[in-house]
């Protein structure tokens, strides 16, 4: 055992968090620890890595054990570079290789005892490094940050240039370089993409120790958890097998005890009559007694409790589009001088049979984002056009609220003033059905936290009864249940849905068709996810065998002269890609000052300023995207 939670509870206030929870945890452990947000999970974690201390029961953890926490907060030494960061893990290996070297060279120049010591200390050194495996710790380093999708030119960059989503892949890289005894990891697979997340699955599977895993991510918990532990309303219950076993073996146990207790219940209903009817009887009396006896024994089985309030909701279709929903022709679109897609045409149908979910898939910064921008007319095309029917009547789902929500509006006021006039009772109903009730409603939007945010948007595009959906990460920042309630209403959705989406599950569920975005072509499938992933290596290569070919200098170029023209053209990409790299972290810098400017409370009444400050922020965050869609292109060549 190399953790272990013997029934521990914790309270805050007059809330309990956890309630009388146990939990063990073993080298052969692959547990998903799942609940809504809010259910204590966070406090179970604490609890495990002995940074709280549970008010009743213990935490066991065993001697000489190592374990590591995956936060969402990364931590990272500014002025060290990735490799150097990443090493600094090893930092007893380093301080034993020091002391190896020291010792090397005294072995010359030192006699008797002394040689006979260090010799002695020598071969102690040795052997640790032997166990530690040091002579593979760059192998190991290299194979990390290009599963994690980094390139090995990336060792000598400085961390602190890397945005916040590569720096939480650099503390997932030091945590896994660790190989701790036990892992406790706390959402692993954001911020990385569908490529990261299956290296790390494959990762996982093999990795020899044990593991927990807080996540939102179905797929990744079906890929490498064996049991689920599920907290709710401060109860863990534990589950074996992964998420869809988890939810089969749920709502099959529910049912039972609601079986089992109404069996009961009757069983009891009838003895009691039995037992009042007959008790003052003569002949009866000594059965009644029996009865009695027997009830007061019973194990009583308790039926579960109501099921926790759940987001719920269906998009309306009160008008279908035409059977010809979207023509796209000949799209180009860049940004500096930079081309992030071009060429792009094709044409996209809806049928009351068989109504499209297209999910837009690529690396970050391809174009997934301005694509969606042109189609709505936030954004212009260099050339080429993006035509809906006119019979479409479009709903956007934006990733980044901000943009979208009004930050000094009230809840309820967002969503009255997206509605026609609508009394205040059945708007409080329908954010009811969004999980905002009593004095919830009444909170400003910029009080709200990123789910809640989430939920509002999606209320707001409820009500605007479209007939085509266009979906940017619509199931980030929501937790299981809420991600569950969004799949039922796409589900039951009649009308056109297209979809960015890194959510694999997700995707998985829904797809008909998929487009992804790769050096900036688009490879167009119909089918599903699961068909498309057997056919994309496939798919890649014949996209990229189109790509333009660089043209080769003259033959009869002496071999000397080649290799100086090849040197000189190396040391200008790499200048060029270094400059390129300062670019984006100014523009991120930027982008945090814009972002502060646009949640100031004084700027609630002057609508210009807001105005022009969230164009800047769109024309920023469409520069920032193109470069970093060049520096993406460029860094892997």
């Amino acid at each position: 055992m190399l953790i272990e939670a013997n029934e521990i509870s914790i309270n805050f206030g007059q809330r309990l968090i956890l309630d009388e929870v146990s939990l063990r945890i073993t080298p052969q452990s692959r547990i998903g620890l799942i609940g809504a947000n809010g259910a204590g999970k966070s406090t179970l974690l604490k609890c495990l890595m002995s940074e709280l201390t549970p008010q009743i029961g213990e935490v066991k953890v065993a001697s000489k054990i190592q374990v590591k926490h995956l936060t969402q907060n990364p931590t990272i030494t500014p002025g060290n570079t990735l490799d150097q960061e990443l090493k600094s893990v090893y930092r007893e290996v380093q301080e034993l290789q020091k002391e190896e070297i020291h010792l090397s060279e005294q072995l010359g120049v030192v006699t008797g005892d002394e040689f006979d010591n260090a010799l002695v200390r020598l071969g102690e050194i040795q052997d640790k490094l032997d166990r530690f495996d040091a002579s593979k710790i760059d192998e190991k380093i290299g194979r990390m940050i290009l599963g994690l999708g980094f390139t090995l030119d990336e060792l000598q960059r400085e961390v602190q240039e890397f945005s916040g989503g590569w720096q939480m892949r650099i503390n997932l890289a030091k945590v896994l370089l660790q190989e701790a005894d036990v892992i406790l990891m706390d959402e692993p697979t954001n911020h990385l993409d569908m490529e990261a997340c299956e290296w790390l699955e494959e990762f996982l599977r093999s990795y020899p120790y044990g593991i927990l895993v807080v996540s939102h991510d179905r797929r990744f918990l079906n890929e490498v958890v064996t049991e689920i532990a599920e907290l709710e309303r401060g109860k863990l219950t534990i589950y074996p097998g992964n998420y869809d076993k988890f939810v089969e073996q749920k709502a099959a146990r529910r049912e039972y005890l609601i079986s089992a207790a109404k069996r009961q219940e009757k069983h009891i209903a009838e003895q009691m009559d039995f037992i009042n009817k007959f008790r003052a009887s003569a002949r009866k009396s000594t059965q009644a007694k029996s009865r009695e006896k027997q009830l007061a024994k019973l194990e009583r089985v308790e039926a579960p409790p109501s099921e926790l309030r759940k987001l719920s909701f269906k998009f309306p279709f009160p008008n279908p589009s035409a059977r010809h929903v979207l023509s796209i022709n000949n799209l180009s679109k860049g940004f500096g001088g930079n081309q992030l897609f071009e060429d792009i045409s094709l044409d996209l149908e809806w049928t009351k049979e068989e109504p499209q979910r297209v999910f837009i898939l690529g690396a970050n910064g391809c174009g997934k984002t301005t694509l969606f921008k042109i189609l709505t007319g936030l954004e212009t095309p260099d050339t080429g056009d993006a035509t809906f029917d006119a019979k479409v009547k479009l709903g956007y789902y934006a990733q980044h609220q901000l943009q979208i929500l009004d930050p000094k509006k009230t809840v309820i006021k967002t969503l009255e003033d997206a509605m026609p006039p609508t009394p205040e009772k059945e708007i409080r109903g329908i954010l009811g059905r969004f999980l905002f009730s009593r004095d919830d409603v009444f909170k400003n939007v910029e009080l709200t936290s990123g789910g809640e945010k989430a939920r509002l948007a999606m209320a707001r595009l409820m009500v605007s009864g479209p007939n085509t959906l266009l979906l940017d990460e619509p199931t980030n920042h929501l937790d299981t249940p809420s991600q569950e309630a969004v799949e039922a209403a796409l589900k039951s959705y009649e009308g056109t849905v297209i979809c960015i989406s890194h959510d694999r599950y997700f995707i998985n569920n829904h797809a008909t068709q998929i487009w992804e975005f790769d050096h900036g072509r688009l490879i167009v499938f119909k089918g599903n996810y699961e068909d498309y992933l057997k056919k994309r290596n496939k798919l890649l290569a014949e996209s990229r065998a189109k790509l333009p070919i660089p043209i080769e200098g003259p033959k009869e170029l002496k071999q000397g002269t080649k290799e100086k023209a090849a040197k000189t053209k190396a040391k200008e990409f790499q200048k060029a890609l270094k400059a390129l790299e300062r670019n984006i972290q100014v523009l991120h810098s930027s982008k945090e000052d814009l972002t502060t400017k646009l949640l100031d409370p004084n700027l609630s009444s002057d609508y210009q300023e807001l105005n022009k400050l969230t164009k800047e922020l769109e024309e920023l965050n469409a520069d920032l995207e193109a470069k970093e869609a060049q520096w993406v292109s460029q860094s892997h060549v």
